[in-house]
C-alpha cells in the first residue's frame, strides 16, 4: 500500500449519537435498537474523556 494517511474524525461522529438516542424513542424495532441507544451515553462520556477516537485510514494500491 502506498499513500497511507489517517485522520481523526471524532468530530464528525460525535453529532450521530444523539440522533441515534432520539431515533430510538421514535422507531422501536425490539431490544436491538434500546441496547444501542443505551451505549451512546458511554459513547459520549467516552469521547469526551478522549478515551474513544475514531479515525478513517486510506491508501492506494501501488501499480
Amino acid at each position: 500500500m502506498q499513500d497511507i494517511r489517517t485522520e481523526d474524525w471524532s468530530q464528525y461522529v460525535a453529532p450521530v449519537w444523539p440522533a441515534v438516542i432520539n431515533s430510538s424513542e421514535t422507531s422501536w424495532k425490539g431490544w436491538e435498537t434500546i441496547n444501542g441507544a443505551l451505549t451512546m451515553p458511554l459513547m459520549v462520556e467516552g469521547y469526551e474523556k478522549k478515551l474513544i477516537k475514531f479515525a478513517i485510514i486510506t491508501c492506494r494500491k501501488p501499480n
